[in-house]
């Protein structure tokens, strides 16, 4: 663990943007309720202003996705998912009250973000194959269930890798030190390994270790032997912060 793990080159981030044609169904105003967030990642951004209009028009009750590190309105970013506070429900028009998310875009990640952040439905619209997918609060408890049987196997493993990347805002090089410290005074044994961009075929060439921990973005951990840094301090299990995630 050496200095070098805060270092990180200049990069350049180009907006890749979606220019086709997007059309709302009817199902997307059937399936959604009354109030509702909408958001989407900025392959699809432009067209939030239109989804926005379309369900207006059909008497819904619009709020836009207020992003803390985005450079616009509505637009999501994966370590960017927060809970919503909402007013007092008492009031239908009151500002932050909703039922649902509406995410426009496809893939899993965000939309389980804010899942898992809100415990909200999550209704996913694909432009492409204008389609409507809800994330229940049945699917979140599948993930907890996961979660949790990945913490108790994490408990009784001895060999764990722990996954440290550079990344600026993702890099926890000092709570990886308390991490290990902590761990080893409970007998585990520790194994640090550097990486950007976690590849789980790669990390299946080692075979020795029993379990995983991320460090980095917490929502990459889902169908692998991994738990995050973050749920081992929610349970008790490491004393650090809960990092900034």
């Amino acid at each position: 663990m050496g200095a070098g793990l805060n270092t990180y080159m200049k990069s350049l981030f180009i907006e890749v943007k979606y220019t086709g044609k997007v059309k709302f169904t009817q199902e997307l105003i059937d399936k959604t309720p009354k109030r509702v967030v909408i958001c989407s990642n900025i392959q699809y951004l432009d067209y939030l202003p239109q989804l926005q209009k379309f369900l207006e028009d059909a008497g819904k009750v619009v709020q836009v996705f207020e992003s803390r590190h985005g450079q616009y309105p509505g637009q999501i970013l994966g370590c960017d998912v927060f809970k919503i506070t909402e007013d007092s429900k008492e009031t239908h028009d009151s500002k932050n009250v909703f039922d649902a998310f509406v995410y426009l875009g496809d893939g899993l990640f965000h939309p389980t973000a804010l899942l898992y952040r809100n415990e909200k439905p999550v209704f996913m619209y694909c432009p492409r194959g204008e389609t409507v997918k809800e994330l229940d609060l049945n699917y979140l408890e599948s993930l907890k269930k996961k979660k949790m049987g990945r913490l108790s196997k994490f408990i009784v493993s001895e060999d764990i890798g722990v996954l440290v990347t550079r990344k600026p805002g993702q890099n926890q090089s000092r709570a990886v030190e308390m991490f290990r410290k902590e761990m080893e005074g409970k007998g585990k044994r520790i194994h640090v390994f550097l990486t950007d961009n976690i590849n789980v075929s790669k990390l299946e060439d080692f075979n020795f270790i029993d379990m995983w921990v991320n460090t980095g973005c917490p929502r990459i951990v889902q169908d692998f032997k991994c738990v995050n840094l973050r749920d081992l301090t929610e349970i008790g299990w490491f004393s650090g912060d809960k990092g900034v995630f």
